[in-house]
């Protein structure tokens, strides 16, 4: 019997199922002796006889257990389903001021119901009172695989604090005492940034198993509900706090000011909206015991208490140590962060001297800076599960000729021309070339506006003279003449007749043509010689011609240039005269 009651609790354990409490505020106590809660990756699954539905981002334990939920059958065997007391989390989500509205008529639009993963969009809005409403679901054959998904309008706004103590509190979920969290001012937080609730919410549920809790409705800054994230909030994954804020922190819109103040030793342990206008997440330090925090002072009043740079350490700072940290974290007070600065220290204040402007810092109200060069940084210090401090100072600027107090307590330059100004707008005196007018540096006359701005000498007046260049194009004319190719054959002998025949040609239009047609291309006999041999000796003699007359024409091919010659004159007829020695 007793190992049955302990498998029986182990199972319970296992499932997650969570029964209702007895001791519980509940509004539909009949309800709750007939459902059970399981926390999944998805949801909450709402266990009762009428169906098994499964709620994302409606809260958990009683928030999910007071739903009514009321089945309306009709005649075709189908039924309706009515489901009442659902939180609706967007009303006052922010604060009226930032221009935010939501309306009963909107909050269709941001219900998502989906049967076995297919989205249901035959449903009404039926009702809505005191930040409830409930909903009409029509003509459902089953409850299987039904799913109800809240979603959210905007980012929720969330001013950033520091829990002194450097220790997560036993009990997260409820309101804390304002005077050991940081900073100063808690008016004025470190930073205020955008969540994106809705893959927030879906990352610390799918990853812990952590889902929003909704507490009770308040007016404060407007209607709104009080809720809480946090480890407190079921986590059945067991995710310490690391894990926690690591799903959380990805759907931060803007962290960057939270990281170039804390860079990764800032832990958020809850992130919550209680009485005030907006959400706010509160945190701790990790892996580091001391902080001193630098507020700004005498800067524009938007700014006001407003910490510009923290240095975080393990250990207290010595002065050396201090001028060390002081430049590396707190690098937006100072303009050429390449410059080193001269350090004094006296009772009242530390002074980083620059060329154009210094740096006064001094005691604010915990801790004490170092009084001479030997001395190290006081610290307020907490008593907790392991000894923590912090410090505050204020730090203010004596700006240089041509700068101003801006933002962050930075020394930042004038406006363009201006000598000296109040402000990036408002020049006081403007440097040589401009003159003041309505708070302006405009330039003079004589002077005219460069690319950068700078009033500069305007330049005399220049005639320029084009001359047009004149181009003369000469044309090349080539003469080829004819050169006259003779060859000698060796003497004959005594006793052979000797005759000399002179070949004119009159005319050679094609010389590839030549070799065939030679004997057509010799038409006159310049001097002719009687023969008295027979035909056999004639014959001869012609073909020794013959072969002269072909050398003498492949000779003429290999010399004579071949050039390409205008199609509008005519080819020019070349006369060779061929000396014929007969044999």
């Amino acid at each position: 019997m007793f190992k049955n009651i302990l498998k029986f609790f182990a199972l319970l354990s296992v499932s997650s199922v969570c029964f209702v409490n007895a001791d519980s505020p509940l509004i539909n106590e009949k309800a709750a002796k007939n459902v059970s809660l399981e926390y999944t990756k998805d949801g909450v699954l709402r266990k009762e006889d009428q169906c098994f539905i499964n709620f994302a981002n409606f809260g958990i334990k009683n928030d999910i257990i007071n739903i009514s939920v009321k089945k309306e059958n009709n005649n075709d065997g189908s039924f309706n389903l009515r489901i009442g007391e659902l939180k609706n989390g967007n009303e006052g989500l922010n604060n009226y001021k930032t221009g935010y509205r939501f309306t009963d008529d909107e909050i269709k639009d941001y219900v998502k119901i989906k049967q076995n993963n297919v989205e249901i969009n035959d449903f009404f809005i039926a009702s809505v009172v005191d930040g409830k409403f409930s909903l009409l679901i029509k003509n459902l054959k089953s409850c299987d695989g039904l799913s109800i998904k809240q979603a959210y309008k905007t980012e929720a706004l969330m001013a950033t604090y520091l829990y002194y103590s450097n220790v997560s509190p036993l009990d997260i979920n409820h309101a804390f005492d304002i005077a050991e969290f940081g900073p100063s001012s808690n008016n004025v937080p470190y930073d205020i940034i955008h969540w994106d609730m809705n893959t927030g919410l879906d990352r610390v549920r799918e990853q812990c198993r952590i889902y929003i809790d909704y507490n009770r409705r308040e007016q404060t800054g407007g209607n709104h509900w009080i809720w809480y994230l946090s480890t407190d909030n079921i986590n059945g994954e067991k995710c310490d706090n690391t894990a926690f804020y690591k799903a959380a922190k990805s759907s931060y819109v803007d962290y960057e000011q939270m990281d170039e103040l804390f860079g990764d030793y800032y832990e958020g342990y809850v992130i919550k909206r209680e009485g005030s206008e907006n959400g706010h997440m509160d945190g701790i330090l990790v892996n580091q015991k001391y902080l001193i925090e630098i507020y700004q002072d005498g800067c524009s009043e938007q700014n006001k208490d407003q910490v510009i740079c923290t240095i975080s350490s393990n250990k207290k700072l010595s002065y050396e140590e201090f001028q060390k940290e002081f430049a590396d974290n707190c690098l937006d007070v100072i303009v050429d962060q390449k410059e080193k600065a001269e350090w004094s220290v006296n009772a009242n204040n530390i002074t980083a001297k620059f060329s154009q402007y210094s740096i006064n810092i001094e005691n604010y109200n915990r801790g004490s800076l170092p009084k001479c060069e030997t001395e190290s940084v006081s610290y307020k210090e907490f008593k907790a599960a392991e000894s923590s401090g912090i410090a505050r100072f204020t730090v203010n600027m004596s700006c240089g000729e041509g700068t101003f107090i801006g933002d962050k307590c930075r020394c930042s330059a004038c406006p363009v021309n201006c000598a000296s100004c109040l402000d990036g707008n408002t020049c006081t005196k403007c440097k040589e070339g401009s003159s003041l007018i309505n708070g302006k540096c405009v330039c003079s006359k004589g002077f005219i506006s460069n690319e950068e701005g700078v009033c500069v000498i305007e330049p005399l007046a220049t005639t320029t003279t084009t001359i047009e260049p004149t181009t003369i194009i000469e044309e090349e004319v080539t003469e080829v003449k004819d050169e006259e190719i003779t060859k000698e054959e060796p003497s004959l002998s005594s006793d052979e007749e000797e005759a000399e025949e002179i070949t004119s040609v009159e005319e050679v239009e094609e010389i590839d043509s030549a070799d065939e047609n030679v004997n057509e291309d010799i038409i006159e006999d310049e001097k002719s010689t009687e023969l008295d041999e027979n035909d056999e000796i004639k014959e001869e003699i012609n073909s020794t011609t013959i072969r002269h007359i072909t050398k003498t024409i492949t000779m003429m091919r290999q010399t004579i240039p071949v050039t390409k010659k205008p199609a509008t004159k005519k080819p020019k007829k070349t006369i060779r005269k061929c000396r014929v020695k007969l044999h």
